[in-house]
């Protein structure tokens, strides 16, 4: 490579540099704003930790908080699905240790009730008696609720199924069911064993109706 090559690609470098420098700035504001909104709903709700407290907690201006979300709602919109993801993800790695279908829905149960003790307060407030999340309860449970119908179609249509059992009908019926148990018991575990809420939620799972050797839930 020439001097006059080494020279160009030295500038190119430093005005690709320089270009990525307020994107990454951007990026980490609204890093440390979801970080400071993740502590504020978990430890105020959404009622009370307003957008200027957590541009505050951020170490930010007030006026920049709105330059990355149009309210707080929306940031807590964001956070709450990114730990649906993250739950997605993490169930999904457990399912495919288990290896087969009665491993996999236990596999996924005692990752939701780890995942639930980790982030009892965003579960307490998404789920719990703040109305000003309810808003984002609904979505996500329907967000989930997509995600099982899916997997039981999909099980359904290899026979794994009993044929008494409609995907969508179970997918609302599980979603309703679990999210209804869990937001109970992540506001004081120890009033049931964790393994007493796994068994409990399986030996009722819609998807064992009509299995030989079931008892009725």
């Amino acid at each position: 490579m020439s001097v006059a090559e080494v020279e160009f690609t030295s500038i190119e470098s430093a005005a690709t540099d320089t270009a990525s420098a307020p994107a990454r700035s951007r990026a980490e504001t609204r890093r440390r704003l979801i970080a400071a909104g993740t502590e504020l709903f978990a430890s105020q709700g959404l009622h009370g930790a307003t957008a200027a407290r957590i541009a505050r907690a951020a170490g930010v201006a007030t006026g920049t908080f709105y330059l990355h979300f149009p309210d707080k709602k929306a940031l807590f919109r964001e956070i709450a699905f990114a730990a649906l993801a993250e739950l997605r993800a993490r169930q999904a790695r457990a399912a495919r240790e288990a290896g087969d279908p009665a491993g996999e829905q236990r596999a996924r149960i005692e990752e939701l009730l780890r995942f639930a003790e980790e982030k009892r307060a965003l579960v307490r407030v998404v789920f719990g008696r703040d109305q000003d999340a309810s808003y984002v309860g609904e979505d996500l449970l329907s967000a989930i609720v997509a995600g099982i119908e899916e997997r039981l179609g999909e099980r359904a249509a290899a026979g794994e199924l009993p044929d008494s059992v409609h995907p969508a009908v179970a997918a609302q019926a599980i979603t309703g069911m679990t999210a209804r148990v869990v937001a109970w018991w992540v506001e004081d575990p120890s009033r049931v064993p964790r393994e007493q809420v796994i068994e409990t939620i399986l030996r009722m799972h819609p998807t064992r109706a009509g299995r030989a050797g079931d008892e009725a839930p």
